[in-house]
């Protein structure tokens, strides 16, 4: 009896993987996630990978598409942080993406431009979208032709030793300020200056913040804070061109 009900699972497995392998895909339904993101892939785009990867997937048996083949070649796309496709008994072939999050457009001084991303990847421009990003710029010599497979060792940034690196400075500097409300809203560009120290221009407000190394940042912007605070908001903002906070327990400026 035994034997007769495992051999009878063994079919009815043997038919519906048959049934499936010969079912035709009636659908592909893309779905991108661009998080907080602007727009850098389309599903016009993810459609022309998958015509130079697998052919027209409409009409064609389910059994003949190679998922794992499409994954990989969505993954190489730049902006594609994660890929998963997959089917369903109705005929759908599920494609799912999430679209990486640029958090810093960089111009160099061969005004190369690039991104830097959430997980601190190097992104190339994509000249038919523009991500509204905080800039940074000056005295950069990192290229993105030059570190295509780039990645800030995030696991490493405790350890200020890796804080030498200049992009790894650009990628603390900028989740800090990303992940502050009124600094995201303020800060609209960050330069490096001939010392390799940073300099931030603000939105409102016709002076430069100079910030100096990215480090202490917690000190430097409780600082800058209670300046404008207690400072700014009863002067006016305009009354200085330059902010110091680099050195501790000061904030030094210079006057218009």
């Amino acid at each position: 009896m035994w034997v007769l009900l495992v051999a009878g699972s063994g079919v009815l497995v043997g038919f519906a993987e048959a049934e499936h392998y010969s079912r035709t895909c009636k659908k592909v339904d893309i779905r991108i996630n661009y998080g907080a993101a602007d727009v850098l892939i389309t599903k016009r785009d993810v459609d022309s990978i998958l015509l130079k990867t697998a052919g027209i997937l409409k009409g064609k048996p389910l059994g003949y598409i190679n998922t794992c083949s499409i994954e990989n070649a969505i993954r190489k796309q730049a902006y594609v942080a994660k890929v998963s496709v997959y089917e369903n008994n109705e005929g759908t072939l599920f494609i799912e993406i999430r679209q990486r999050e640029p958090l810093l457009r960089i111009i160099n001084r061969k005004y190369e431009n690039f991104y830097l991303d959430e997980s601190g990847a190097l992104l190339p421009v994509n000249p038919n979208f523009s991500a509204r990003v905080l800039v940074a710029n000056g005295i950069i010599d990192d290229s993105y032709i030059k570190n295509p497979n780039y990645r800030v060792n995030i696991l490493a940034m405790s350890d200020s030793v890796f804080y030498d690196s200049l992009l790894t400075n650009l990628y603390k500097l900028t989740m800090y300020i990303t992940h502050d409300k009124f600094l995201k809203a303020q800060i609209a560009q960050i330069y490096v200056n001939e010392q390799m120290e940073f300099e931030l221009i603000p939105r409102i407000g016709n002076h430069v913040i100079l910030l100096g190394k990215a480090e202490d940042l917690d000190d430097k912007f409780r600082r800058l804070f209670a300046f404008y605070r207690l400072g700014l908001n009863k002067i006016g903002w305009n009354k200085y061109n330059v902010i110091n906070i680099k050195y501790k327990n000061q904030v030094v400026c210079s006057k218009n």
